[in-house]
């Protein structure tokens, strides 16, 4: 979130809300599904790069709950 933040247009969002994904490829295993309140698509695509980076930094564990957060790969 503290990442997001930081990408213009995302200063007010206080909401991040992901949903799991399969992958086969060992790619990223989540994605970002909404954030509240909303943001354009605009301020969406110029956020794809921290977006990209936290996917690669993060997982979600297979045990943890849909609303469960992600968790810092190693």
């Amino acid at each position: 979130m503290q990442a997001l933040k930081q990408c213009d247009g995302f200063e007010r969002v206080h909401e991040v809300l992901v949903q799991p994904r399969d992958n086969p490829d060992g790619l990223a295993n989540w994605t970002l599904a909404a954030v509240r309140p909303r943001v354009d698509n605009e301020v969406l695509r110029g956020a794809r790069g921290v977006i990209a980076l936290l996917q690669q930094t993060y997982q979600l564990s297979a045990s943890d709950p849909p609303a469960a957060k992600a968790r810092r790969r190693r």
